[in-house]
């Protein structure tokens, strides 16, 4: 029974090393997040810049020979690759702090380099002064750098979906336009 107590005890216990882990590990996710979106982008963005590399080439080649118009399974998937690219392109963009839930909190985002190296040498470590007067403003600066870094993650995913969802519509498109011809 007094062991039972005991372990009680040190569960509702404020842990320290369990708060810095915490946040090392939320970080370290948030971080390869990031990377799996910029490398997932960068695979659309090769897949679909060989697409259209190669049908812009043959097009060019037909029309040496031929004068002919490019059939619509070609044009559906040039302007889905291209698009494709265009959204692969924009999630891959550098993220920045936005949005009105972001203007409503106040939050300055001094975590975020961006942010900071716009301040002068004075007006940085006045903030991180702020930031370091208690342990209680340095979690509250974590938590609220985490959450923003968060909700870049989440929008830069949902434009990587899009990405990939207008070149798979793409090549469905194609493939039933073509054999819709024959």
């Amino acid at each position: 029974m007094k062991q039972t107590k005991i372990i009680n005890e040190k569960l509702y216990k404020y842990d320290s090393r369990g708060i810095q882990t915490l946040f090392r590990t939320v970080s370290k996710n948030h971080y390869n997040l990031l990377k799996m979106v910029d490398n997932k982008a960068r695979i659309v963005l090769t897949v679909n810049s060989i697409i259209a590399s190669i049908l812009f080439g043959i097009q060019f080649l037909n029309m040496e020979t031929e004068l002919t118009e490019p059939n619509t399974s070609l044009k559906i998937l040039v302007i889905c690759s291209m698009l494709s690219m265009i959204f692969a392109i924009s999630s891959m963009l550098p993220h920045r702090y936005f949005g009105e839930s972001f203007r409503k909190s106040g939050y300055k985002g001094t975590l975020y380099a961006e942010n900071f190296s716009k301040q002068s040498l004075n007006e940085f470590r006045n903030e991180f002064e702020r930031i370091m007067c208690t342990g209680k403003s340095l979690y509250d600066e974590l938590i609220t750098d985490l959450y923003f870094l968060g909700k870049i993650i989440s929008i830069k995913q949902r434009i990587l979906l899009l990405s990939v969802i207008v070149f798979l519509l793409g090549l469905l498109s194609t493939i039933i336009t073509t054999l819709a011809n024959f």
